[in-house]
């Protein structure tokens, strides 16, 4: 859509951002980065991460493991703290 694609930071690079995944891949200084039909595409971050008003952060591993789930969803940990999946 033309939405994602004028708030895609990856354009600018040569790469178009990720449509579907939002598995971070690697992070540079540009931003995060996904994989796509075996091409790298840029996760564009979204302006809220669900856990953020509960005082946590989302997790940024590849694959997250549910440790525990409530009203507020799914959650994981990263370096010994919880974080939103």
């Amino acid at each position: 859509s033309s939405s994602t694609t004028s708030s895609c930071w990856a354009t600018k690079l040569g790469y178009s951002c990720c449509k579907y995944t939002k598995i971070v891949v690697e992070t540079d200084n540009s931003g995060r980065w996904g994989i796509e039909n075996n091409n790298w595409c840029g996760i564009i971050e979204t302006s809220s991460c669900w856990a953020t008003k509960l005082g946590y952060k989302c997790c940024t591993s590849r694959c997250p493991q549910e440790e525990y789930r409530d009203n507020d969803g799914s959650w994981g940990i990263e370096n010994n703290n919880w974080c939103g999946i």
